[in-house]
């Protein structure tokens, strides 16, 4: 219902993402059980449509393997003026088949590279349409990028660094460490977090940077965000949200918003 409200208040600009989170959020924040995220992600996707759907009339009466829904939204509202677009978030292979299957757009992890969209990302989505008969490039593959601009190049490396160490201990992103050779930093970044020391996990995450982040001087970084032309549909830019002071966030999205141009947009 909120994302039908959304739809009618951007006027049909609006873009639904649907993210499972990893399973400590879920159980220790939320207390929510964590199991079969994939396919209860995918759907989830079909019973939002059908919400959206009836509104404008259709009938709703969706008993699958993890939901039911026969109730119809609050009456009173119109249709959607359109379609609403629905992506997964998605870091690993089951979930960016799942996206393939049933989604319109995956939504990539700001903790990713380059080669993990071109070798994991895109071809999981591409399974996944084709198991489900649906034609892979009607689906958007999009992906979150850390960026970090400023003159200071090493200051930008280090805000960076610390931003990739703190992603870099979750379990879930094991695999994208694993392909590039950096899961032997997992626990040493596991016990700098513990202790709350940011200068380790920023220490101990600088050799990442390069991989799984942009940082330095804006020509630097608008070079390396086209650069994802060839591997994604469309990329969303962020600086780091953890470690840097806020006036320090703030001057970076600013310096993101300037090297990205009018409309918001560089490359893809």
């Amino acid at each position: 219902m909120a994302a039908r409200d959304l739809a009618e208040l951007s006027e049909g600009r609006f873009v639904l993402g649907l993210g499972s989170q990893v399973k400590r959020v879920n159980e220790l924040r939320f207390s929510v059980p964590f199991e079969h995220p994939a396919p209860r992600m995918q759907e989830y996707v079909d019973v939002v449509r059908a919400v959206v759907g009836a509104f404008a009339g259709e009938p709703i009466d969706h008993r699958g393997r993890f939901y039911t829904v026969t109730m119809p939204p609050f009456p009173g509202a119109p249709p959607a003026p359109g379609p609403i677009p629905v992506y997964i978030a998605a870091v690993n292979a089951l979930m960016a088949e799942a996206a393939g299957r049933t989604a319109d757009g995956v939504l990539g992890h700001p903790m990713t590279s380059a080669r993990w969209v071109r070798e994991v990302l895109r071809p999981s989505v591409e399974r996944g349409a084709e198991a489900a008969g649906r034609d892979p490039t009607d689906i958007d593959v999009t992906t979150g990028l850390i960026v970090q601009v400023s003159d200071d190049e090493d200051l930008a490396r280090r805000e960076a660094a610390a931003q990739v160490g703190f992603y870099a201990t979750t379990r879930t992103y094991r695999p994208v460490l694993a392909m590039h050779g950096f899961d032997e930093l997992i626990e040493p970044l596991r016990r700098a977090l513990v202790k709350g020391d940011m200068a380790e996990i920023a220490r101990v995450a600088l050799p990442m940077v390069d991989t799984f982040a942009i940082a330095g001087t804006a020509g630097r970084c608008r070079a390396r965000i086209e650069a994802f032309a060839d591997v994604a549909d469309r990329v969303i830019v962020g600086g780091a949200w953890i470690g840097p002071e806020p006036e320090r966030i703030e001057a970076n999205q600013e310096s993101i918003l300037d090297l990205l141009g009018p409309g918001g947009r560089a490359g893809p």
